[in-house]
């Protein structure tokens, strides 16, 4: 059998592939940009160990002659996590090939483009609220983390910031962050809201000081990071919204990328050449959850 040249993906459709499918939007990884990542897992790897804190380590002073030393391994327990691929692909009809050489020009490459976002989007799912069909906890639902149930409106009628002054709205975020805050030790740096939620944080603080809700928590510098995401709608207390406050550093929690996202070669079944592309994630690996603090009932 002969192939025709001109039913072949070329190196420079392959090229036009890569630049798109290598070179995510910002807002794709959103989740990226709040946790660290871990990278140094080996890629064939299928599983990852870690020590999750049970409570906060102690330390005391030692009278002489006594060898009663605290260890705070005792206030940790060892977990595993499962290590996945997620995939997700295109294809190329030869006649999109034969145009695209007649015309002298790579293929088009929009097919790339969303399945970068794909993959992007189920990476984002699995570190904020995990994927219940492989028992991956994610954020929102992992055990350990503290929930704040917010206190009702000045006149009793509702729990929602939609319903709640500017004053109210700080009230609920300052009760979670003193909820990591008198950790020993944390220190929470990340507010995660929905996106109607984030609409709520422009609404004026109030008649006197000109600044909207976020501009006034910015004013105090309770977070470094200030984010919206609409994987926390519906992902509280009963179905409700919910918001995130935590501290992001590493010792808490982490996001495990063994492997980035990577084209396969193609795989050619006439008439279509498929384009497959793979990342290996193992979501969130989370050491302290109790410097999470989900807030339900906004």
């Amino acid at each position: 059998m002969v192939m025709r040249n001109d039913a072949m993906m070329r190196p420079e459709d392959l090229e036009a592939v890569d630049n798109v499918l290598y070179e995510p939007k910002r807002e794709e990884l959103k989740a990226r940009t709040l946790i660290n990542l871990k990278r140094n897992i080996p890629r064939g790897a299928e599983t990852y160990r870690y020590d999750v804190m049970t409570r906060t380590g102690v330390a005391k002073i030692l009278a002489p002659g006594a060898s009663d030393v605290p260890l705070v391994d005792l206030d940790m327990k060892s977990e595993t996590v499962l290590l996945y691929s997620i995939v997700s692909g295109f294809r190329v009809h030869i006649q999109e090939l034969r145009q695209a050489q007649m015309a002298g020009r790579p293929i088009e490459s929009t097919k790339a483009n969303t399945v970068r976002r794909a993959i992007a989007e189920k990476e984002n799912q699995l570190v904020w609220v995990g994927d219940a069909d492989h028992n991956i906890n994610g954020l929102t639902n992992a055990e350990g983390i503290q929930t704040l149930a917010v206190d009702q409106n000045s006149g009793g009628t509702s729990t929602e910031w939609a319903d709640k002054t500017g004053k109210e709205i700080v009230t609920d975020v300052r009760k979670a962050k003193a909820k990591v805050d008198e950790l020993p030790g944390h220190e929470a740096d990340t507010l995660v809201v929905t996106p109607d939620n984030f609409e709520e944080l422009q609404k004026e603080y109030n008649q006197y000081t000109g600044q909207t809700v976020q501009q006034y928590i910015e004013a105090q510098n309770w977070f470094s990071t200030i984010e919206k995401t609409s994987d926390l709608v519906g992902q509280g207390e009963s179905g409700g919204d919910c918001f995130l406050v935590f501290d992001s550093a590493p010792e808490v929690v982490e996001l495990l990328i063994p492997m980035d996202i990577t084209r396969h070669d193609q795989e050619y079944a006439f008439p279509y050449y498929k384009v497959p592309a793979e990342e290996r994630c193992g979501g969130v690996v989370i050491r302290y959850p109790m410097a999470i603090v989900r807030g339900d009932g906004v």
